[in-house]
């Protein structure tokens, strides 16, 4: 069996409170039992064949940082399985719990991860400037693979990390309470949707409307049919530019015509390098963005702040059948507070906030009554601080878009409202402090079996309303393979996000999803920062993050590239995740209305 009865070699102690601990009498027994590479049980592994062969080779060589379980599962492991005790003990058993799963060993790997569950709950790393909890990845880690492993029939009963104040940006003030939970059998079962019953409330008065079901699920109807946002972040912006150097990076594509024939550059006169030349041969013929956007099954871009072309925004929903998340950064990178980036946007200047009400007013007015429209959309990560204080004042940020959810509706009462969340910090607070937005957008980036199920239930508990991965992404490179290697990963990646969306869409899982959004369309040059130059694509790492070799490379999030710049921005370079989710999960006719039968396919 791949689970230890952990009571046969030790007692769990206060059970359910902040308290919590494992005690082990029989660490003999419990190393026997839990097998090698599995806490306690370290000291097998520096006597297997292959370690020493993995030493003898060198290929241990190296920064810790390098051993990622997504790119090498084994030297991982073997790495990981080497480093002194000062280590957070968390994060190495949980790496090497997933070295496991990833190089093919998932009995081996749960045992892993509850065993870091079991005698590491509270451990905590820092990405940026966020807190990572082990203990609840690592529990996260157990339930998905129980879901992809039902031929084991059995689960995990009542096992829990409950963290009061865990929503904050802070450690400190913590309080766990921690159950073990117990392993019952269980028969095995397909999966099946959920019954929905009746409508028992619903969003909006027309051709967009959101629904609650009596079994406390949310869809989103659009002409009265389910719709499953099929998103994408675009952003084509030309190599050479940047937002530091006063380039409106999230609207000027809109305008741009750079050759002077007319024509609107990257959505209408983009085109395909088929074979890899960087060159457009005759048969690569100008097909347009919109198109290949088409295509690919995409029913929804997303827009961060407001529109310079209407005209154009009516030919992508006429001709091409897509609709428009239209957004405001309400104050993030200082775009509508007209605050200076060095001081930020300030929630508490009742000059700039009547500026961002102007801002947000004039674009619902501009807007409101167009047939591309599908939902407002309100900031962007703000909560992170990106030139604003609402790190610092996250209630008077959320109070304030609140009450810029409650002017839209007196303007417009036919379309959603969206505020867009970094993860799900201060979700305690939004659900407080924001009863009048309709979805909750969350930039989520959590690794390439989706955000866990912790994720779902505390959306699902607090929030209680629909929600939009508003950007889920991977980047097309890692430093030992390059593109060729990353840009697999990037597709492997961005499926298991949409399997993991689609597994919380109405009838299943927590039922609270309705869609999400690719970041991003195309690869944009300027990110790493003008330190590293514009006209080069940046291979280095930006921060570390559970991507393929645990590095961000932001200049590469796009499913397309621009090959090597010269014929910017008009040539594509499609990556395996384009025809992943071509012929894959979207392949579907737009607008998507979802059969029982095809979403179980798509959950699968």
């Amino acid at each position: 069996m791949p689970f230890i009865n952990y009571e046969n070699y030790g007692r769990f102690e206060n059970v359910g409170s902040n308290d919590y601990q494992f005690s082990v009498t029989d660490e003999v027994g419990l190393s026997e039992a839990v097998g090698t590479g599995v806490y306690p049980n370290v000291t097998g592994v520096l006597k297997q064949k292959d370690f020493k062969q993995f030493v003898d080779s060198g290929l241990l060589e190296g920064p810790l940082e390098e051993f990622c379980p997504d790119r090498d599962p084994e030297a991982a492991f073997y790495k990981w399985a080497t480093q002194k005790t000062s280590t957070n003990k968390g994060l190495k058993f949980f790496n090497m719990a997933r070295s496991l799963e990833l190089g093919g060993h998932p009995e081996q790997a749960l045992k892993g991860y509850y065993s870091v569950f079991v005698n590491f709950p509270k451990e905590v790393v820092w990405q940026k400037n966020s807190p990572w909890y082990i203990g609840v990845a690592a529990l996260d880690s157990i339930y998905g693979l129980l879901e992809r492993h039902p031929e084991w029939k059995f689960g995990l009963l009542d096992a829990h990390i409950r963290i009061e104040n865990g929503f904050d940006s802070k450690v400190t003030n913590d309080v766990f309470s921690i159950s073990p939970g117990k392993w019952v059998k269980k028969a095995a079962r397909s999966k099946k949707i959920t019954e929905l019953g009746e409508v028992q409330e619903n969003i909006g008065s027309g051709n967009v409307e959101l629904v609650k079901y009596a079994n406390g699920h949310w869809q989103l109807l659009v002409s009265g049919k389910p719709f499953i946002i099929r998103g994408m972040c675009y952003l084509p912006n030309p190599i050479g530019v940047s937002p530091d150097w006063g380039y409106r990076s999230h609207s000027e594509w809109m305008v741009s015509d750079q050759n002077g024939n007319g024509l609107i550059d990257a959505p209408l006169e983009a085109w395909v390098d088929k074979n890899g030349n960087n060159s457009q041969d005759r048969n690569e013929r100008n097909m347009g963005d919109f198109q290949l956007l088409k295509e690919m099954g995409v029913n929804v871009i997303r827009l961060y702040h407001h529109s310079e072309n209407k005209q154009l925004l009516r030919e992508l929903k006429n001709k091409y059948g897509i609709g428009i998340i239209m957004g405001d950064f309400l104050g993030a990178y200082t775009i509508g507070s007209g605050s200076q980036w060095e001081k930020g946007t300030d929630y508490t200047d009742p000059a700039q906030l009547e500026k961002m009400r102007q801002s947000v007013e004039d674009m619902v007015l501009e807007n409101k009554d167009e047939s591309y429209l599908l939902m407002w959309m309100l900031g962007n990560e703000n909560n992170y601080g990106n030139a604003t204080n609402a790190d610092r004042k996250p209630a008077e940020f959320y109070k304030f878009a609140n009450s810029i959810a409650q002017m839209i509706k007196r303007l417009d009462s036919l379309h959603p409202v969206a505020l867009c969340n970094g993860d799900i910090e201060n979700l305690d607070l939004i659900a407080q402090l924001c009863p009048d937005i309709d979805v909750l957008g969350v930039n989520s980036y959590r690794g390439s079996f989706g955000f866990g199920k912790s994720f779902w239930d505390a959306l699902a508990e607090l929030w209680k309303k629909p929600v939009i991965i508003s950007e889920f992404g991977c980047p097309a490179y890692v430093k030992r393979g390059g593109e060729a290697v990353g840009a697999q990963k990037q597709a492997e990646y961005l499926l298991g996000s949409w399997k993991d969306i689609m597994n919380h869409t109405a009838g299943f899982g927590s039922g609270i999803a309705i869609g999400g959004a690719i970041f991003e369309w195309m690869d944009e040059w300027w990110k790493a920062g003008p330190q590293y130059g514009v006209w080069i694509q940046d291979t280095e790492p930006q921060m570390a993050g559970p991507f393929p070799d645990g590095f961000m490379y932001e200049e590469w999030l796009g499913i397309t590239g621009q090959g090597n710049g010269d014929n910017s921005p008009f040539m594509r370079k499609l990556r395996p995740a384009y025809e992943a989710f071509k012929f894959g999960p979207w392949k579907e006719p737009m607008p998507f209305s979802p059969t029982v039968k095809e979403v179980v396919e798509g959950a699968e």
